[in-house]
């Protein structure tokens, strides 16, 4: 229910539910602006990539929105102006299918000429950057095959409700948004938009719940080459510190000290990864604590750099409290050459500066 109150009057009043049809307001020519130019009514932060796409291979089929959102997922959004029917959720399914198979090329085409019927002209590079800049996930690199599918309606039948919280258990990101008009007076209506599936006050549960069942099935090709590559460099340094954890799927494998929040790292650079680190982080929440190690090891930087044959790179301000020291490698491909770079410089790094560390406990 949506309530309005007159401040003059001191009346609070309720708004009477309405319909779109009523209003003459249509699905493309306004519901569809609407969440072009704030897609935030569905509830999150989108950037949109295309409207109205229909070139699919092989057939003719139009999808409503695609968006990307801020872990890098591509969104599939399907609106309908009043009733949900019987098969949107087939529909978006397909259109999801149809889009599982984009590259980030054909994505940042898709978005350049979208913003040029827009009036706005950019280049592929800008519209790359403006993507990875608006993505929030630091692991992003790729697209997966896995778009998210947002459906949008007045209403949604139970058998469309039904299907959906089906497709959910088997790791298919479905939600469906109402979005409800209500009439102020006779030159206004507003909006109320409102999760129906996930529930909002168990999605927290039902996400994390849902993640932890489907991981191993979600991982991305860029994930498992992580986990590859990491579990050879954790075994090739199992004869000098044994016990190591198992990887994460993650762009970075770090190497515990005996110091809380002070850890040894591989970690890759760049979006996409065009470099590897190898480095000595920092991580307390103290700011200064940070400080006053990394200037202690800081002393031993000439005989890091005669050792390792690397420049070392020192950064007292990183990530608002944190800092760091590390050497760096230009190269993104996970090669035998990289490898082998890594496992001797992490050896070098952990023998000459773990002794210090243990004096600074």
């Amino acid at each position: 229910m949506l309530y309005t109150y007159d401040k003059k009057n001191k009346k609070l009043l309720a708004c009477e539910e309405t319909d779109f049809r009523t209003h003459e307001i249509m699905e493309r020519r306004d519901i569809e602006k609407w969440l072009i130019n704030f897609p935030e009514i569905v509830g999150e932060e989108l950037l949109i990539i295309t409207t109205e796409y229909d070139k699919f291979d092989k057939t003719k089929e139009r999808l409503d929105l695609l968006a990307i959102d801020k872990n890098g997922k591509l969104v599939i959004v399907e609106l309908k102006r009043e009733e949900s029917g019987k098969t949107v959720e087939l529909q978006a399914i397909k259109y999801a299918a149809y889009c599982s198979t984009l590259t980030m090329e054909e994505v940042v085409s898709l978005r350049k000429d979208f913003i040029a019927k827009n009036g706005k002209e950019q280049t592929d590079e800008e519209i790359k950057k403006d993507l990875f800049d608006f993505i929030d996930n630091a692991d992003f690199e790729e697209l997966d095959d896995k778009p998210r599918i947002m459906l949008v309606a007045k209403e949604f039948r139970p058998e469309v409700t039904t299907a959906v919280l089906w497709l959910r258990k088997f790791g298919v990101d479905i939600s469906c948004i109402k979005l409800m008009p209500y009439k102020i007076d006779d030159e206004k209506i507003g909006l109320v938009s409102s999760t129906i599936i996930p529930l909002p006050e168990a999605e927290e549960y039902i996400i994390k719940s849902e993640r932890k069942e489907s991981i191993e099935k979600t991982l991305t090709r860029t994930q498992e080459e992580y986990l590859k590559f990491f579990q050879e460099l954790r075994h090739a340094m199992k004869d000098i510190i044994p016990n190591l954890h198992e990887p994460y799927p993650k762009r970075y494998y770090s190497i515990p000290t005996g110091i809380s929040r002070v850890h040894f790292e591989w970690c890759f650079h760049g979006r996409p990864r065009s470099s590897l680190g190898v480095e000595l982080h920092f991580e307390k929440e103290n700011k200064d604590a940070n400080r006053n190690l990394l200037k202690e090891i800081e002393k031993s930087k000439n005989e890091i750099e005669k050792e390792t044959g690397e420049k070392v790179i020192i950064q007292e301000d990183w990530c608002k409290t944190e800092a760091r020291l590390y050497i760096e490698k230009g190269e993104g491909k996970m090669t035998d050459e990289l490898k082998k770079w890594a496992i001797e410089k992490m050896k070098i790094f952990y023998k000459l500066l773990q002794p210090k560390l243990e004096k600074l406990k």
